[in-house]
């Protein structure tokens, strides 16, 4: 049986965090509804299914297709999208570091900081309760976001790992060291 260290416990976490469904929305009076991930959402409407990436929003931006609130929204959530991206990184690279704590407790505010974006950009989209002239929108994957974040920033996982090794020792090899 392997053993993967916390940090690597912690970068799994993280990484099913992109796969956790993060808004069910209905678009107006039920014109379309689906279903948003980090990266990507699947949309239904009259005119068909649809998947459409985060960089098909950007281009929608950039073309002038989407105005107003959609605009603000959609560019929150981009901004929330790369701070998981660079969150999962900060892990990654905490797993090379010798004293990760610094990192990992960063990678967590990331993480809650693009819990509260996501919630932002759906009040911005939405309105305040979530609920408006655009439709409605139920953030399920925010509070798992959060959770997630704060129960990172929580862990106390490096003093627990020096204890089990300092108990791992047999007390015949501690006295030979001293």
């Amino acid at each position: 049986m392997t053993y993967l260290s916390k940090i690597e416990n912690l970068i799994i976490v993280q990484c099913v965090l992109f796969l956790v469904p993060v808004n069910i929305f209905v678009i107006g009076d039920w014109l379309a509804a689906g279903i948003q991930w980090i990266f990507f959402r699947y949309q239904q409407s009259y005119l068909g299914n649809s998947l459409i990436f985060f960089t098909r929003d950007l281009y929608y931006i950039q073309e002038g297709i989407l105005k107003g609130k959609s605009v603000v929204a959609s560019e929150i959530t981009y901004v929330a999208i790369s701070l998981m991206v660079l969150a999962v990184f900060l892990l990654i690279i905490a797993t090379y570091q010798e004293k990760p704590e610094t990192l990992v407790k960063a990678s967590a505010v990331m993480t809650m900081g693009s819990g509260c974006l996501y919630l932002i950009a759906d009040m911005v989209q939405y309105g305040i309760f979530f609920n408006g002239p655009a439709g409605f929108v139920i953030p399920i994957g925010v509070p798992v976001i959060l959770g997630c974040g704060w129960w990172m920033y929580q862990m106390s996982y490096f003093e627990t790992d020096l204890e089990e090794l300092e108990c791992a020792i047999p007390s015949d090899e501690k006295k030979s060291e001293n």
